[in-house]
């Protein structure tokens, strides 16, 4: 018997003896670094940090990624800024694959719902994602093409009156359809349908959250190049939803003196 044998039964014998290892814990991130003086912004670095690390514990990676980057731009010495944003980027990679996967299975079974629902998935997680934006835009034609009986399609319940009743499952399909277009770049097409429906029904928060979100979109997108539009976009989502951190944040970035 060789040595690599004996020293295997060894081993095989004593875990008899013992109880069974405790189940392997996943391992915790790694502490981000204390905010110090060298921030150039000590108390935004903070706030965005906080903010980082809630939006990755809600699985809003997106959004996420964006603050990694708002950090590591800041502060390009620490590394641990740099690392997270790029398992940001890569849990996105992932699960864009995986929902375009999960969709165009869907969509070869016909099902249409459960194509969108991936698509709007992937828009979730990477809003500039032309393919899936299209792809929706095509279900929607799809929609149209099998509404075209008397059946109401999606374009038409945006463009309904204030006064028109609509059962619960058409009008959820509003906010999908305003983030559709909003992924797309039309964001005043997405605030138009959205503040129709808040006019039907001003005490619908989701509605209301989701316009506040397509101002701030708006906002990112105008940028410094129109400061003052994106200042007016940005005090618009703060009025809708006063606790929309990603528009409270860029307002203040955007009014702070150069």
């Amino acid at each position: 018997m060789t040595r690599w044998a004996v020293i295997g039964m060894a081993l095989a014998l004593a875990a008899c003896g013992t109880a069974p290892p405790a189940e392997k814990q996943p391992a915790e991130p790694a502490p981000l670094p204390p905010v110090t003086t060298a921030s150039p912004l000590p108390a935004f670095e903070k706030a965005q940090q906080e903010r980082a690390l809630a939006l990755t514990q809600q699985g809003r990676l997106a959004d996420a990624a964006v603050a990694w980057e708002v950090l590591a731009l800041l502060r390009p010495d620490v590394a641990e800024y740099r690392d997270r944003l790029a398992e940001a980027r890569q849990q996105i990679d992932d699960g864009v694959a995986e929902h375009l996967q999960k969709a165009e299975q869907a969509r070869k079974r016909g099902d249409l719902d459960g194509a969108q629902a991936q698509y709007l998935q992937v828009l979730s997680l990477r809003p500039e994602h032309a393919p899936a934006a299209d792809a929706l835009r095509a279900i929607e034609r799809e929609r149209n093409k099998r509404s075209y009986l008397g059946k109401r399609s999606r374009i038409t319940l945006a463009k309904r009156s204030a006064a028109e009743p609509v059962d619960a499952a058409a009008d959820r399909n509003d906010i999908e359809h305003a983030a559709m277009l909003s992924s797309a770049g039309e964001f005043d097409e997405a605030i138009a349908l959205l503040e129709k429906r808040l006019i039907a029904n001003p005490r619908d928060s989701a509605a209301r959250s989701a316009l506040s979100d397509v101002y701030f979109q708006k906002a990112d997108k105008l940028g410094a190049k129109r400061k003052g539009a994106a200042i007016a976009a940005l005090e618009k989502a703060m009025k809708l939803d006063p606790a929309n951190a990603r528009a409270a944040a860029l307002l203040k970035v955007m009014k702070s003196p150069p």
